[in-house]
């Protein structure tokens, strides 16, 4: 077994040298820094275990030592003790604020160093059991080419039709307010996004923190809604919603993300952790011309190629929908789905809060929401051939 490594720091020799005597005989590898900025950079090249941070030191002290280490993720969750010689209940505060998971005051007991590091080590692992699985799951994101698009309700089928007794399904509404999960699901809202809003940056999410925000559906999902107003609205940024789908993709098998059709931050950091992109198209020119630019916003991202496909809703039977073969020149993606015209039990469907692969599973649409779900499981997403 690997032996933790703790890092001292100290601008004082005989101050490291009563740490390392008092932990000399524990099983653990001690490495040793002088300044703030030496200690980054240890921090960074070794990722220790632990780190005893003196408090009073020249230069950069070690309070900015500690935020900069907390604003830097790779180091974020590295637990910290401070060690001072001003037992001061403000500056204690300002420690523990700060990140820090304890302190030891000077002079040194070797008993209490020695109990405070063990029990640092035991309750305070440097990379959560939550982060060190990531993507696991396939996350899959749905945005739709304009609004209305039908890009909520493919997702919402698509979740479904995913979700099996050895499969877990997560469903994220990456919106700052007002999504429609919740209605074409039938369950309330009051766990939602919203609850992450003390989470600034990607590693303060983590399975704990998003299971405290998750709705379950009774068919299985779990569900990370928007808020239900627009006055609980919360703009997520870019750095939550990495973190959001990253850890998602550590808890469940797929995660289905429907993102609205705006380009946000949030949006493109979402996009960036997708493993497949499916963009809703409605079969009608306006709809299409939009297609096409929402396409080359996403290819100047980055998101493009063979991880973005589209699927053809078709919203009414008769006239004035184009057909699959113009759509398929219009496009600059494959299509990797198409979905025909129910508008009437697509209609019941949401009012009843029973998404179609539950309500109708033998329907047209319903059949071809459920083949859609079959090839997105595949490895490499196929083409739809006609």
């Amino acid at each position: 077994m690997n032996q933790p490594k703790v890092l001292i720091v100290d601008d004082d020799d005989n101050s490291r040298s009563v740490l390392c005597d008092a932990l000399g005989g524990e099983p653990y590898r001690l490495l040793e820094a002088v300044d703030g900025q030496q200690a980054l950079n240890i921090a960074g090249q070794e990722l220790p275990d632990l780190i005893l941070l003196d408090v009073l030191m020249p230069g950069m002290d070690g309070l900015a030592t500690l935020h900069q280490l907390k604003a830097q993720e790779k180091t974020r969750h590295i637990p910290v003790i401070m060690v001072t010689a001003l037992n001061m209940d403000s500056q204690i505060s300002l420690c523990l604020d700060g990140g820090a998971i304890d302190h030891i005051a000077k002079p040194f007991s070797g008993l209490v160093v020695r109990a405070r590091v063990r029990a640092a080590l035991r309750n305070h692992p440097s990379v959560p059991v939550e982060n060190q699985a990531l993507k696991r799951g396939k996350v899959i994101g749905f945005i739709g080419a304009k609004g209305g698009a039908g890009t909520t309700t493919t997702a919402v089928n698509v979740a479904l039709a995913l979700l099996a007794p050895e499969r877990s399904v997560a469903v994220v509404e990456m919106r700052p307010y007002m999504g429609t999960v919740a209605q074409q699901l039938g369950v309330v809202a009051s766990l939602n996004i919203e609850r992450l809003s003390d989470c600034q940056h990607s590693g303060d999410i983590n399975s704990r923190t998003l299971s405290n925000c998750l709705t379950p559906h009774p068919a299985g999902l779990q569900l990370l809604l928007a808020p239900p107003s627009f006055s609980d609205q919360r703009e997520i940024a870019a750095e939550q919603a990495e973190g959001i789908l990253k850890v998602l993709a550590s808890m469940a098998e797929y995660v289905i993300v429907d993102f609205p059709c705006q380009p946000t931050p949030a949006v493109r950091a979402g996009l960036h952790c997708c493993n497949f992109v499916v963009l809703a198209v409605e079969l009608e020119a306006t709809c299409l011309a939009s297609a096409q630019a929402v396409l080359k916003g996403l290819n100047s991202w980055g998101v493009g190629g063979n991880s973005v496909g589209a699927v053809l809703l078709h919203h009414r039977a008769g006239g004035g929908s184009m057909t699959v073969g113009a759509a398929r020149t219009h496009l600059s993606c494959r299509i990797v789905g198409v979905i025909p015209p129910e508008p009437d039990l697509i209609l019941a469907a949401l009012k009843a809060g029973q998404p179609l692969v539950l309500s109708h599973p033998e329907s047209t649409a319903a059949v071809a929401l459920i083949e859609l779900a079959t090839r997105l499981m595949a490895d490499q997403v196929p083409a739809l051939a006609f």
